[in-house]
């Protein structure tokens, strides 16, 4: 049997490998979402899980409104070799007794449902039970009574539980509690989590990691949901050009999908803006928008981008033309106010940086970009019009251990591309650590015409299985 230790260990072990540190949340209905299981049994979905790499497990034993169950729970620590969280609406010692009875390491403690002086003694009963307290805020006030109780593990729910999470939280309550949270202690955030790219924001403005149930347990296959949620680098294919190779990569699991949309100089990827228009409609009626994000790539003026922006709707735009940082600012503030991020490609050559910015220095670049509204950079070691020719992957142009410290004084995602393949991608990803990484030519069969084995090859290079 597994002791609270025990849960706090394996998951503090999670930060050192190539994964982030997830706890997927195993429960049988939500409130607002239905039944989740949907004919599975819990724990087939607990082993699949295990499987999938979760260092320690979630069960919500709750069984009025999540239809949970102790037996539930029993049954899944008898059959998974990892630690579990017993979530439930703790009110008395025996609840903390019966949770040790059933094989469980950590209990959910909430300010909400006990109050300050019952949490008190609750939390210092289950350590003398064996158990770690996992101890749930949900506003500034139960973050300081946290902190004050010393607690080593501290959950913001971004939903509120008296409501059964059926309001519409999101992950801007984690940011925003972050900055009363105590260092020592490891922050996890709760509920509202959709994709990875949500866990990245959240760990890169301090929290440890995230706990994640319905998302994952929405998708067919929890072992491909899982992986997807956990992966450090996230994954960008760009130069798409038919439905039918978005929906792949939707369903292959890949992060973002590039469409390059009336681009400056010609290139043999490039969309008419009624081919982006049909492309994104068809493309639309078959995935779901949390599958995957339609990143538009173009170049030109204020006028041209927003326009194309309000007749093609994409969920992000990429600037990747000679935009200087003065036009990319105000494209960024004007699409900010729509909730579309932009990204700003950075050329590798001083030359075309000092055009673009002013200057050639990367520290200056940076600090630039961290004051204005673009919402990620792209470190691009070939320009588009040349990647048709092959050869200069970002590992060949650049000082691979200077760029690897620049990287590290940003906390805006950082995206890599040029020359990118299944063959190097694992070193740059160790090297470097990207958010995300940037494939084009390197998974195609020809231009714009992709291969679903080389996208397979890729995504399990980039994750690890």
């Amino acid at each position: 049997m597994f002791t609270g230790e025990d849960f706090y260990l394996a998951l503090e072990k999670t930060d050192n490998t190539n994964v982030m540190p997830v706890i997927p949340d195993i429960k049988c209905f939500s409130p607002k979402e239905g039944d989740l299981m949907r004919g599975r049994d819990p724990v087939a979905v607990a082993k699949e899980l295990e499987r999938a790499g979760a260092p320690v497990l979630s069960v919500v034993t709750e069984e009025t409104e999540f239809h949970g169950s102790l037996e539930i729970l029993k049954n899944i620590c008898d059959t998974v070799s990892v630690p579990v969280l017993r979530k439930d609406f703790v009110k008395s010692r025996d609840d903390l007794v019966e949770t040790v009875e059933a094989g469980a390491s950590a209990i959910l403690l909430m300010y909400s449902c006990l109050g300050r002086q019952s949490l008190h003694e609750f939390y210092q009963e289950a350590l003398q039970l064996g158990l770690l307290p996992f101890v749930e805020t949900h506003n500034k006030e139960e973050m300081m009574w946290a902190q004050e109780l010393g607690a080593k593990l501290i959950g913001i729910n971004n939903r509120d539980i008296i409501q059964l999470e059926r309001d519409d939280g999101t992950i801007c309550l984690t940011r925003e509690l972050l900055k009363d949270a105590p260092e020592r202690s490891l922050i996890i955030s709760e509920s509202s989590i959709q994709n990875a790219e949500q866990i990245r924001q959240v760990i890169r403005e301090g929290a440890y990691g995230a706990l994640v149930g319905t998302t994952i347990l929405k998708e067919d296959s929890v072992f491909e949901a899982y992986r997807r949620m956990i992966s450090k680098t996230g994954v960008k294919i760009c130069g798409l050009t038919k439905p039918e190779d978005v929906v792949m990569c939707a369903r292959l699991g890949v992060d973002l999908a590039g469409v390059v949309v009336e681009y400056p100089v010609d290139v043999p990827w490039n969309q008419t803006v009624s081919q982006a228009k049909e492309l994104l409609c068809k493309t639309k009626k078959e995935i779901k928008t949390s599958d995957i994000r339609i990143v538009m790539v173009t170049g030109g003026d204020f006028e041209k981008v927003t326009n194309l922006v309000e007749q093609c709707r994409p969920d992000i735009v990429q600037l990747h033309y000679t935009e200087t940082f003065e036009e990319s600012s105000a494209i960024a503030r004007a699409l900010a106010e729509d909730g579309i991020p932009v990204i700003r490609s950075i050329p590798l050559k001083a030359h075309d940086r000092e055009k673009m910015f002013g200057t050639d220095d990367w520290k200056t670049i940076f600090d630039l970009i961290q004051n204005s509204e673009i919402a990620a950079i792209l470190l691009d070691s070939r320009q588009a019009e040349n990647a048709a020719k092959g050869g200069g992957s970002i590992s060949e142009r650049v000082d691979i251990l200077d760029l690897a410290q620049i990287l590290q004084t940003l906390t805006k995602p950082v995206i890599l591309g040029g020359g990118i393949t299944a063959d190097n991608v694992r070193g740059i990803r160790e090297a470097l650590h990207p958010d995300y990484i940037d494939v084009l030519t390197g998974v195609e069969k020809q231009p714009g015409d992709k291969s679903a084995s080389k996208i397979s090859e890729l995504l399990e290079k980039v994750r690890g299985y």
